[in-house]
């Protein structure tokens, strides 16, 4: 236990609740463009939030797209930069038992859109920094919030060269916005797959038609597009079918597959938070295997037709797949799309394919003393050491990061599988938003240990 950070979390307890409220109640949802003048207010709050704690704010602005920027110490310091994301998923399913931008607390639950992806992690490093610099730390820290991580951070890499010099050399880079295996068993991720987002589009006719007089004779466009979804992935396996997409693709070692099923995950723990009645996989070490080392191909939403109540008995004159592909170490984002518009076109000459947002895969190494650095913090705070798990999801600004500062990233989150990322009914609380202020202030002073480059 970090006893001074405890009693720094637990006396700005009110302040966490009072900013989180205020943050989760913009609506910064970043694929929606209406939500510009939300997302700008969310900014102006961030800006004062590092400012309260007495750090430099900056709004930083690329392709009309604001970034805040907070440090604190001398600028010639070398820094810690700590990376989070203040924008969020929509948050339109009927399963939410309140108003998702409304946030509700409940004991020690914070319910709503962002709380944990990934406003509640942000705070709770803001709060470990203001610590740290309170007790004079001989760190330099740095703060970077993004509005466009759940749009695949089209505009970061374009930052990060505008902005490199004046961000001076950075020691180690933290990430806060990756899940513990549970409330258990904190564990570090060290690989996150990638992402290539595709919108697929298929028009036949010009508008809709009356099925009884063009049935028959009449292409169906959503039935065109489920043909060519079967085509490209084996519903019931999971299998990716498209020739190409899997190129590059190296298969997980069974001594890391080992180390990944030693960190307690639980099967039936993880069908059960998520409700699923079934599962592609009921052993650990296939499902893990399946989760965090292998590529995917999935459907999120298919339009086209008449949606009403009832049926309008016609044959549709367009329809549109949305869909996206995970993506491990040694994959292109750039040939998996020229592999699926090959394969498509070959099906379907008609059918439109339009990439969307993408990242690369990223794995890194834990040898770092940075790293280790931050196992040791974990025994101090937490009574036991990190297990070393990878992410099944992508955070597209770490690869660039990574490159950028040619210093390690750590995927160092705070957010449990229960806490719902990018699901109704969104929550984080007060023990997780506690542990992180204690677990990085204690790799703070971890790291001011350390020989060199402070």
């Amino acid at each position: 236990m970090n006893h001074d950070a405890r009693a720094w979390a637990e006396g700005h307890r009110a302040f966490f609740e009072e900013k989180l409220r205020t943050l989760v109640e913009l609506p910064t949802i970043s694929m929606d463009p209406s939500r510009g003048p939300e997302t700008e207010a969310c900014a102006e709050v961030a800006l004062a939030l590092v400012r309260h704690f007495g750090g430099q704010a900056t709004l930083l602005r690329v392709g009309g797209k604001p970034y805040v920027h907070g440090r604190f110490g001398d600028p010639r310091r070398t820094s810690v930069l700590v990376y989070n994301h203040l924008d969020v998923q929509p948050a339109e399913e009927p399963e939410w038992k309140g108003e998702p931008f409304r946030m509700r607390i409940e004991g020690e639950r914070y319910l709503g859109r962002g709380t944990t992806d990934d406003k509640g992690p942000a705070l709770a490093c803001l709060l470990a920094i203001a610590h740290a610099v309170r007790r004079d730390s001989t760190l330099g820290f740095q703060l970077l919030w993004e509005f466009e991580e759940e749009v695949g951070s089209p505009h970061f890499s374009e930052l990060l060269r505008e902005q490199r010099t004046a961000l001076g050399e950075v020691r180690a880079v933290l990430v806060s916005d990756t899940l513990w295996v549970s409330a258990e068993q904190p564990s570090m991720d060290v690989g996150l797959r990638g992402f290539q987002a595709l919108t697929l589009k298929l028009r036949t006719a010009d508008v809709d038609a009356h099925s009884g007089v063009v049935g028959g004779g009449a292409p169906n466009p959503i039935a065109g597009l489920a043909r060519v979804l079967a085509a490209c992935f084996d519903a019931s396996t999971g299998r990716i079918l498209v020739p190409g997409v899997r190129e590059g693709v190296v298969p997980v070692s069974d001594a890391e597959l080992d180390l990944y099923v030693r960190s307690g995950f639980d099967v039936e723990r993880f069908r059960s938070t998520y409700g699923f009645r079934r599962l592609m996989a009921s052993d650990a070490r296939e499902l893990l295997r399946r989760l965090w080392t292998e590529p995917t191909f999935e459907v999120h939403g298919i339009s086209g037709g008449y949606q009403g109540a009832g049926i309008k008995s016609i044959v549709p004159a367009w329809a549109e797949a949305k869909i996206s592909l995970r993506l491990v170490p040694g994959q292109s984002p750039g040939r998996v799309v020229e592999a699926i518009r090959r394969f498509v076109g070959e099906i379907d000459p008609l059918v439109e394919l339009v990439p969307l947002g993408s990242a690369p895969a990223f794995v890194t190494s834990v040898d770092a003393p940075e790293c280790k650095a931050m196992d040791r913090a974990a025994e101090r705070v937490l009574g036991k050491g990190l297990a070393l798990t990878r992410g099944g999801g992508s955070i597209p600004a770490v690869a660039t990061m990574a490159e950028t500062f040619r210093a390690p990233v750590l995927l160092m989150g705070l957010s449990l599988p229960e806490h719902g990322y990018h699901a109704p009914n969104e929550f984080f609380d007060w023990t997780q938003a506690r542990r992180g202020v204690e677990l990085y202030s204690a790799w703070f002073e971890e790291l001011e240990r350390l020989p060199g480059r402070v």
